[in-house]
């Protein structure tokens, strides 16, 4: 899907330089992934820490994730 967005020029090369990637569409694709990754990871865990989910890995496992 194409939409516009106005990200300023420093962070928007910010994200280029974290992400490796040179084009400005992929880049902004790449962080908008790992957001979305990283806000299930945190959703899992909070749902485990509850004891909403039976979960049998160690905290090691866990940590190594």
């Amino acid at each position: 899907m194409r939409i516009t967005v106005d990200i300023d020029d420093k962070s928007l090369k910010e994200l280029q330089r974290f992400t490796g990637l040179r084009k400005k569409s992929p880049a902004v694709s790449a962080a908008v992934a790992e957001y979305l990754r990283l806000q299930k990871i945190e959703h899992i865990v909070k749902m485990v820490r509850e004891g909403k989910v039976e979960y049998a890995t160690t905290n090691a496992e866990i940590e190594a994730m």
